[in-house]
């Protein structure tokens, strides 16, 4: 048999020897690395020892070495969900499936939701074969200003987690403005506040040690305690970003006040009214994280809110990235990033608003394809921003995923009854 096979003979094939780091070439196809370079079309891509070993029109592929024929397919990175909550949600009507809030008493900085995170979700799996390789999974907004500390997630493999405490996550909104007396400005204040007496704390811890006792809380709001501003220390102390749900410009700009007051590595998570304040934020170097399909004025927090936000905002230099922020539909990444194009922003910056934008906003080394770098991959049987294209296979750290998913076992289950009823069913 021919060592070169079509990607429909292979899709079959690897379901069964998806544990196999993969020793293959994939000829005649468009490769977006991610990287400011096109590569010519078409190109190939080596890849043994599940690395990426060359990539271009003239690679020599070695003997011994799988080869398919990409030719009208696309090969891009994983995409990269910057804000959901997969692994800490399966059922969002089910409160017994919802680890992703704290509770009114447990929601604040410390809230760390590393430790719920599920390695037996079904939407690990149902994300992953449409080419959501990796994510950011967040807390929930609860009743506190800040929501907690967030992890950064692979989704195949052994070990999911892989990067714990990974951002704070937080929110200047009219809801957040609730909880500390109703204003966005308390909200401001509230932020300064603890910025200010965090630096207090982390001077006196550093003479008092462990013992050292908590006097935040003086103020007329919610108190501290001493794990919230270990928490807070721990994010400022290892510079991790700090992600605030921002819609209103009025509030963004008062957020990029305070992150140069207290050099704060600040994301702009919703950013509905970034547009206006688009020159801002590019000169402060502060990305924004989106959904270009949320674009309407829904609440007074975002009257401003358009269809071209994205495009205006990365035509002014912003880093832009995208997120579904709904746990079971990140694989609805790339047609937000389709939509974006349709609104007027240049192609290529949409695929890197769902490669590798997020990962460089959270300093995770996935999103691209790279010689040397192990391979994390999707094989699109066409343009991947267009919804009537769909991945072929997807590869994650060299080795080819299985393509099965609770939604195919689904189809298999009630496509033939009696077949289905013999054999019996299970989910995962």
């Amino acid at each position: 048999m021919s060592k070169v096979k079509s990607a429909l003979v292979l899709i079959l094939a690897w379901a069964s020897i998806a544990a196999a780091a993969a020793d293959v070439a994939i000829q005649n196809v468009h490769i977006h690395t991610s990287s400011a370079k096109q590569l010519p079309e078409p190109s190939t891509i080596l890849i043994q020892q599940g690395r990426v070993v060359a990539l271009g029109p003239d690679v020599v592929i070695p003997p011994n070495v799988e080869i398919i024929d990409g030719t009208g397919k696309v090969v891009t990175a994983g995409l990269v969900e910057p804000h959901s909550q997969i692994g800490i949600e399966e059922i969002s009507a089910v409160d017994s499936t919802i680890d992703s809030r704290g509770g009114e008493h447990a929601s604040g900085p410390a809230f760390d939701v590393q430790y719920a995170v599920n390695e037996a979700s079904t939407l690990l799996q149902i994300n992953l074969v449409e080419g959501v390789t990796h994510a950011v999974t967040a807390p929930a907004q609860g009743d506190d200003v800040f929501a907690g500390l967030g992890v950064g997630l692979v989704l195949s493999g052994d070990a999911l987690i892989m990067r714990p405490k990974l951002a704070l996550f937080g929110a200047v909104t009219a809801r957040s403005a609730q909880n500390v007396g109703g204003s966005r400005a308390e909200v401001i204040t509230h932020l300064r506040r603890t910025f200010r007496d965090l630096k207090t704390y982390r001077q006196q811890r550093a003479i008092s040690g462990p013992s050292y006792t908590v006097a935040y809380g003086t103020h007329q709001e919610r108190s501290y305690s001493k794990i919230d501003m270990d928490a807070l220390a721990l994010v400022r102390e290892q510079g991790l970003p700090v992600v605030l749900h921002v819609d209103r410009a009025n509030e963004i700009k008062q957020v990029l006040r305070l992150a140069a007051e207290h050099d704060l590595p600040v994301v702009i998570r919703g950013a509905a009214e970034g547009w206006k304040v688009a020159s801002e934020l590019a000169a402060a170097r502060v990305p924004v994280i989106i959904d270009p399909m949320n674009n309407l004025p829904t609440g007074f927090d975002r009257l401003g809110a358009r269809a071209d936000n994205a495009a205006l905002l990365d035509e002014a230099g912003v880093q832009v990235a995208f997120t579904v922020s709904d746990p079971h539909n990140a694989r609805q990444l790339r047609q937000l990033a389709g939509n974006a194009v349709a609104n007027g922003m240049d192609w290529s910056a949409a695929l890197r608003a769902i490669t590798s934008v997020p990962a460089d906003i959270f300093g995770l080394s996935v999103g691209r394809i790279k010689v040397g770098e192990p391979a994390t991959l999707v094989l699109w049987n066409g343009d991947p921003l267009e919804v009537t294209s769909w991945a072929e296979a997807v590869m994650v750290d060299g080795r080819w995923i299985d393509s099965k998913s609770r939604q195919t076992r689904l189809f298999e289950r009630y496509r033939d009854l009696g077949a289905g009823k013999e054999r019996g069913f299970t989910y995962q």
